[in-house]
């Protein structure tokens, strides 16, 4: 009984030695995808650099200045100071449809694969009542000649074409950057000279051509955002906070559409400074690669510890049983 207690042990010990021994080659292959792996992230980010980076549409909305009158007191000559503080006043439309298509590309660093994109989106909309009133702002403090009409990008080097604004009938060019990091840390703005009337309603649309990496995504900035996109890409993955409402994925591309209301988002129509951001509710598509070896090859070693074990033990609890 004591030589059988013995013999048990030396083969379990066996089997988890040469386990053991086995893993390591798999430890080693694990290492040599993860470095294939970065280096393919870094193929990416060099493309990415080059032709556009991954990119978000926040927006458009107006960014109106206006001044504010705070009480200062100095202590040291105890006096009590009215200052002027320049704030923004944000603003964001009534109705926002945008219909875009996208022509991804395939590009090559070596032995590894990225997919790029050009879009061609056209973006019109309204902005109705602008119900500046309910702000408890001064109309004599707000600088309505100066406003500006904002678009959100990420990766400025995206645009292809000069962009230009139709606003009501008027044609007016873009600047780049924008005048106020309260909302967007980067995009294009166009010069607008508002009415002081808030039932003023406003109509707008631009077309903009944009390059970009793998990822477009938007904001439901609209009171009503609808979005159409289509693409000749069969393999879209729809992510971020919101999904498409419906959509139509073949073999010859696909086609989604999204519907999207104020109430569905966390932030308001309007507001003052910095106290809401859009990063939660973006939402859009991921242009993804037929087949990623990467993943493959990493779910393969994750299970060869499972084989291997599995394996011997079967071959250990036959031997035992069959005495």
């Amino acid at each position: 009984m004591k030589t059988l207690k013995s013999n048990i042990y030396f083969k379990v010990g066996t089997i988890v030695m040469i386990t053991l021994l086995l893993i390591i080659p798999t430890s080693m292959i694990e290492g040599l995808i993860f470095e294939r792996e970065s280096t393919q992230n870094d193929a990416i980010r060099e493309v990415s650099s080059k032709w556009g980076e991954e990119q978000t549409i926040s927006g458009p909305f107006l960014s109106i200045p206006y001044y504010k009158y705070i009480k200062e007191y100095s202590k040291k000559d105890s006096i009590e100071r009215i200052v002027r503080l320049k704030e923004y006043l944000h603003i964001l439309p009534s109705q926002l449809k945008i219909t875009g298509n996208i022509n991804p590309e395939k590009r090559y660093r070596g032995i590894y694969e990225i997919v790029v994109y050009n879009s061609k989106l056209d973006i019109a909309g309204t902005f109705n009542n602008l119900a500046i009133a309910s702000m408890d702002i001064q109309p004599k403090n707000i600088l309505f000649d100066k406003a500006e009409f904002v678009v959100g990008i990420d990766d400025l080097r995206g645009i292809e074409k000069q962009v230009s604004l139709i606003w009501n009938n008027e044609k007016i060019s873009f600047n780049p950057g924008v005048s106020s990091n309260d909302v967007v840390k980067s995009g294009i703005n166009a010069l607008l000279s508002l009415h002081t009337d808030d039932s003023s309603v406003y109509k707008f649309n631009l077309s903009l051509d944009l390059k970009g990496s793998q990822l477009l995504y938007f904001t439901p900035v609209g009171k009503v955002t609808d979005i159409r996109l289509s693409s000749d890409w069969p393999n879209p993955s729809f992510n971020g906070a919101f999904l498409p409402d419906s959509r139509d994925v073949s073999d010859n591309g696909f086609i989604a559409n999204w519907n999207v209301l104020h109430l569905n988002r966390n932030f308001p129509q309007i507001w003052t400074g910095s106290r809401h951001s859009f990063a939660d509710s973006s939402f859009g598509i991921d242009l993804l690669l037929p087949v990623d070896k990467y993943q493959k090859a990493y779910r393969s070693i994750r299970y060869a510890i499972l084989f291997i074990g599995f394996t011997f033990l079967v071959f250990f609890f036959i031997e035992v049983l069959n005495k």
